[in-house]
Formats: structure tokens, C-alpha cells, sequence
């Protein structure tokens, strides 16, 4: 069975530090087309989560200037962590849930990095036009 760490394997780990400006993060976010980074505080621990949400919700509709205010003034500070040994269906089981779209993954108190909806649910299809294949070669060949 996959798990988290397995499909982040290959992934490097994008973050911002809370006193960027928002305009910084979401050029870093543009730039590396990111949907949401992890917030890491000068002590390296996770601190929030800022996302595309977060920059609309609570800078550009209410007029803030991005130039001037600080990611960890407009951050999620309540952040829903997963462990790496955790599988892709229990990650997309927390998002439904908790209705969000990105979860910080971590192995005891290291953060690992990020992964998204569309990230657990394309391995998730992946892993069941896999069992399909399976299936359909053992239907054709079973003698």
C-alpha cells in the first residue's frame, strides 16, 4: 500500500517565512505554480498555511496593500497535518472532511511537504486503472 511519503518522494519542498510580504509569496507561488505553501517559522516549525484563498479572502477583497502586508498576518494558523505513513485515501478522507485542499505531511516533527487534492486523487485513479488492467489480463488469460 503507498503511502504519503511515497508520492512526495519526488517532490521539493516549497515554503515561505512569515514576515515575506503576500506579494512575495504569491510570485513565489506563480512562479512554481503552487496552489497553497506551508509557513515556517524562523525556529523551522510549521506555522500556518497560506493559499490562493487566504491572499483573496483576507488581502485582495479587503483592499490590503500585498507590497506592505506580511504572510503571517493574512496565514491559516490552524493547520491539519497528516503523517507519512498515512495512505492517499486517508489524506483525501481528512480533506472531504475538513473541506480544504492542501495538507502539510510530516514524519514526527520534520515536514516532508505538501500534497494536494489533485494530487491524492490522480494517485488514487492511477492505483484503480491499475487494478483494472490487472483484472481485465487475468479475465482474457484465465484459461
Amino acid at each position: 500500500m503507498r503511502t504519503l511519503k511515497d508520492l512526495i518522494a519526488d517532490q521539493r519542498l516549497y515554503f515561505v517565512k512569515p514576515d515575506m510580504t503576500v506579494l512575495q509569496a504569491a510570485t513565489y507561488m506563480d512562479i512554481h505554480n503552487i496552489g497553497a505553501l506551508p509557513v515556517i517559522s524562523e525556529k523551522n516549525n510549521l506555522s500556518g498555511i497560506i493559499s490562493e484563498r487566504d491572499i483573496i479572502r483576507r488581502c485582495v477583497v479587503k483592499s490590503l496593500d500585498m507590497s506592505q502586508t506580511k504572510v503571517g498576518d493574512i496565514m491559516t494558523k490552524t493547520v491539519i497535518v497528516v503523517e507519512s505513513h498515512d495512505t492517499p485515501d486517508y489524506g483525501l478522507k481528512i480533506m472531504k472532511q475538513e473541506n480544504i485542499r492542501h495538507l502539510p505531511v510530516r514524519e514526527g516533527t520534520e515536514l516532508l511537504g505538501m500534497v494536494s487534492m489533485r494530487d491524492l486523487l490522480v494517485d488514487i485513479l492511477n492505483e484503480k486503472e491499475e487494478k483494472i488492467e490487472m483484472l481485465n489480463f487475468y479475465i482474457q488469460y484465465s484459461g
